[in-house]
């Protein structure tokens, strides 16, 4: 029974390391990106001032890029960090490749956003990389290849060869109240808009709402 009871807390452990780990990488992996975007809209803005480069901007960018050096550094030691948990099997070793490889994708695409909207001659805020302002059309095409065929042809893959059914139950309770976010927010949003009680639904904020309630969803149910 002592036994039982020693086993039953260290997997408790284990499994609360695992999600602690995964929560530092989905954080700081957000930090590096906004890191970027912070660089980027600071050198937009002097370039608009005209304002040459001096010691303070030098200063700038390097405690910038060594915040965002941190962050890797720090997003590396938790990927490699052992948690206690027996050694990943193939297939768990390729679900948290996947999961890693999916994170930077989205990681890449925000770049992209940003350097986007640099391009274009706007100024950064924090709506602006989300805002329904025109882009470029190479940039458009490479957004709708990525989310229209590498995410799907990704995902399926990723149901097909590196879920379990703990995981898959996981999911699918997220994709379920998400559905309900969806299905009950956008028309309450569209009524109270059309009331005169809030702004024009956004689609975008609808969205991820949505994804937001899903993703919870599924690290709660997965490593509980």
């Amino acid at each position: 029974m002592t036994a039982r009871l020693a086993m039953a807390e260290r997997e408790e452990t284990v499994v609360a390391a695992r999600f602690w780990r995964w929560l530092r990488i989905v954080g700081l992996s957000l930090v590096a990106v906004f890191l970027v975007g912070v660089a980027g809209g600071f050198l937009a803005a002097r370039a608009e001032r005209g304002a040459a480069i001096d010691l303070f901007t030098v200063a700038f960018l390097a405690a910038d890029a060594l915040l965002l050096a941190g962050c890797v550094w720090l997003i590396l030691r938790d990927v490699r960090r052992p948690t206690g948990e027996e050694p990943l099997t193939r297939k768990e070793r390729l679900n948290r490749n996947i999961l890693i490889g999916s994170g930077a994708l989205g990681g890449a695409m925000g770049v992209l956003m940003v350097l986007a909207v640099l391009a274009s001659g706007q100024e950064i805020t924090p709506g602006s990389v989300l805002s329904s302002a025109p882009l470029p059309t190479g940039v458009a095409l490479l957004m709708m290849l990525v989310l229209g065929v590498v995410v799907p042809a990704l995902s399926i893959y990723w149901h097909r060869s590196a879920v379990d059914e703990q995981e898959a139950d996981a999911y699918k309770t997220g994709a379920l109240w998400g559905i309900y976010v969806f299905m009950i927010g956008a028309p309450l949003w569209w009524f109270a808009w059309r009331g005169g009680f809030a702004p024009e639904p956004n689609g975008i904020a609808i969205y991820f709402a949505t994804v937001l309630t899903v993703g919870v969803i599924w690290i709660w149910k997965k490593y509980r």
